[in-house]
């Protein structure tokens, strides 16, 4: 077919009123194109055998990922079964093995394909390092982020699973990769927290947590009495309320508020379980209050006389 079409512009006379240039640029044009369809056609088996083969690393770097993935899981399930870690410090291992492992497949899955290509990658390695001193003082932050990562991981201050509270922000955490740390709060929002940016942690996953309830009480109530009332209170609610592990302290005056004195109750709960015990507390103390006829201070606005 090209030959033909070269045959065809090789014998083809210049149209009266067109120029003899014009007819050999058209040649030329013709010609051009037809070297270039062959050149093409020359190489299009090379470079289908290249796209499959190149289809088929890919298959099998996927299928090598998703393999490695699956070990990394079941190595540590297995240590958590065999007691080396607990489990949220598994969950944590495993996520920031899963991500290294992950960026590791990527750069050798580019690299394989790219040389299939023709490509020097060696040069391009070269290049990059360069590139890389030129941009190693605006990566700082991602060298920091990286290097928290691993700190956090290794020192174990937080695990997935855990009651967080980081640079003021409270949640549960999800993820904790090598650069950044998920934390989820009460309302389901996510927050992506980079690991170099974290100043502050506040676990409240560890041991045991403390329900704290501050109890306003009028002025002009015995405040023995309320003290007592209380107290009496509380030894009902621990024996019904699940989580409290004791009888909860009721506390004398421990301020003196502008319309009222404050009482407080503190109980030792699971991790977690402070929250509802709290409501609880503030619950029983309402309802026993309103029985023996005890209004709570609270504040009021004056009217106007306009």
């Amino acid at each position: 077919m090209l030959n033909a079409v070269r045959y065809i512009a090789a014998r083809s006379t210049p149209v009266p009123g067109m120029g003899e240039q014009v007819a050999n640029d058209l040649k030329d044009t013709v010609n051009n194109a037809a070297e270039s369809a062959d050149a093409f056609l020359s190489h299009l088996p090379q470079l289908v055998s290249r796209l499959l083969i190149a289809g088929a690393v890919l298959i099998v770097g996927l299928l090598l990922l998703k393999l490695g993935k699956l070990i990394i899981i079941k190595v540590s399930r297995r240590r958590c079964q065999n007691g080396r870690v607990n489990t949220q410090r598994s969950e944590t291992f495993r996520s920031i093995i899963t991500s290294v492992f992950s960026y590791i497949m990527f750069f050798i899955l580019a690299t394989i394909i790219l040389r299939l290509f023709g490509v020097d990658v060696t040069s391009i390695l070269a290049a990059a390092g360069v590139v890389g001193i030129a941009l190693a003082f605006g990566a700082q932050t991602l060298v920091k982020d990286l290097l928290s990562g691993l700190f956090i991981w290794g020192e174990g201050s937080i695990a997935v699973g855990d009651l967080v509270s980081i640079n003021g922000l409270d949640g549960t955490v999800e993820t904790i990769t090598i650069r950044t740390t998920s934390i989820r709060n009460y309302n389901g929002n996510i927050y992506c927290i980079p690991n170099g940016d974290i100043r502050t942690i506040t676990n409240m996953s560890r041991g045991f947590k403390r329900a704290i309830v501050n109890i306003p009480c009028p002025y002009e109530e015995n405040q023995e009495r309320l003290v007592n009332m209380v107290k009496e209170e509380m030894e009902i609610a621990a024996k019904e309320v699940e989580g409290m592990k004791t009888v909860p302290d009721v506390m004398s005056i421990v301020a003196f508020d502008k319309n009222s004195v404050r009482l407080q109750v503190a109980v030792v709960c699971p991790v977690g379980e402070h929250w509802r015990i709290e409501r609880e507390i503030r619950t029983r103390v309402k309802a026993r209050f309103d029985r023996e006829g005890i209004i709570m201070p609270h504040y009021t606005v004056p009217e106007s006389d306009t």
